[in-house]
């Protein structure tokens, strides 16, 4: 079978190694590009991402409500709510697939 994405590895060099992967060295780090290990970083990542959309949609009510006082075009209304909303959903999809990681690993029988 040939892998298409080219991840699994046939060069001899490399021998029998665990996994048979190259190419994921970028794969399921940091999105800072630290390289840290233990789950820490996945969590210090994941409360600043939900802390920066907590930030767009306090930004999107202050743009509502400075449109009410004459200070916003609606555009500005628009643009900063649909980035709140678009920030928040991919945030919803995370957790959905988190969830759903969690689900599958709490079946899997040993």
């Amino acid at each position: 079978m040939s892998d298409p994405l080219g991840l699994i590895s046939n060069n001899p060099a490399q021998g029998a190694s665990a996994t048979g992967l190259k190419g994921l060295s970028g794969l399921g780090g940091p999105a800072n590009g630290k390289s840290g290990t233990g789950g820490l970083d996945f969590k210090n990542d994941l409360m600043s991402q939900i802390a920066e959309i907590d930030k767009l949609q306090q930004n999107a009510e202050q743009v509502k409500i400075d449109a009410v006082a004459g200070e916003a075009s609606l555009d500005q209304v628009i643009v900063a709510t649909e980035t709140a909303d678009t920030a928040f959903r991919m945030l919803l999809a995370v957790r959905n697939k988190l969830v759903d990681a969690y689900d599958e690993v709490k079946n899997v029988r040993v």
